[in-house]
């Protein structure tokens, strides 16, 4: 049971070095469960590097990763825990996964990430589907040839099945970098309602670059820019 008087993430003095060029700079930041917080920031702010950090992301896609100060999931310092542990604990998915998903079928995906069949989705899982948008494609075995190969999906669609993977693996964390600022305003409205119903018992980690979109969601806010918070 989560103790709601201790942070979940929690940052002290957090600085990352790629190839020696300081990207993150002396972040400190408080995440308890139940909290949405959202990163706010231009491109190139360090959003993701800084979000990747709780994963372990950073060192898979770049050489000479240095991180500095304190990093703690659950009052453990990140670097010690082990990488699928945490990303059965933590689930962060950005835009990347939009592209890469053009290399798998639908069948693949569900098997890779949640470890399921078609056959094993319930009535729970249509009822988030049906809200993403995306309930049709699974409706009968026609619809389902058609979308079985996820290049042919829609960016939007690409998204809402993320989105639904991410609700489905039941995380004690979510972050969300930057994908939702891809949806158009009415399933954006319909992400968000999700979001809303499980805000209170799940903690989520939003990257922006549109303030106004997410601020209604949000509990804390941090600017971030060139590395450095300007604003929490």
């Amino acid at each position: 049971m989560d103790n709601y008087d201790i942070p979940l993430i929690k940052l002290e003095d957090f600085e990352i070095t790629i190839k020696n060029e300081k990207i993150i700079e002396n972040v400190n930041l408080e995440i308890f469960p139940g909290e949405t917080v959202l990163i706010y920031g231009p491109r190139d702010s360090g959003k993701s590097i800084l979000l990747r950090s709780f994963v372990h992301l950073n060192e898979e896609l770049f050489n000479e990763v240095n991180a500095h100060g304190g990093i703690f999931f659950s009052g453990k310092d990140v670097r010690e825990l082990d990488r699928r542990f945490l990303r059965s604990q933590i689930t962060y998915i950005d835009t990347s996964f939009v592209e890469n998903m053009n290399f798998l079928n639908l069948k693949e995906l569900l098997f890779l990430s949640l470890g399921m069949k078609i056959s094993d989705i319930k009535k729970d899982h249509y009822e988030i589907l049906n809200k993403l948008g995306i309930a049709k494609i699974f409706s009968d075995m026609d619809n389902l040839k058609k979308y079985s190969e996820l290049k042919d999906w829609s960016i939007a669609e690409k998204i809402s099945l993320i989105t639904f993977i991410s609700l489905a693996r039941n995380p004690k964390v979510f972050i969300f970098d930057c994908i939702l600022d891809h949806l158009d305003d009415f399933l954006l409205r319909e992400v968000k309602n999700i979001l809303f119903n499980i805000k209170s018992d799940r903690t989520m980690i939003i990257s922006t670059r549109n303030l106004s979109l997410f601020s209604d969601l949000s509990d804390k806010i941090l600017f971030l820019d060139s590395g450095k918070v300007k604003y929490y």
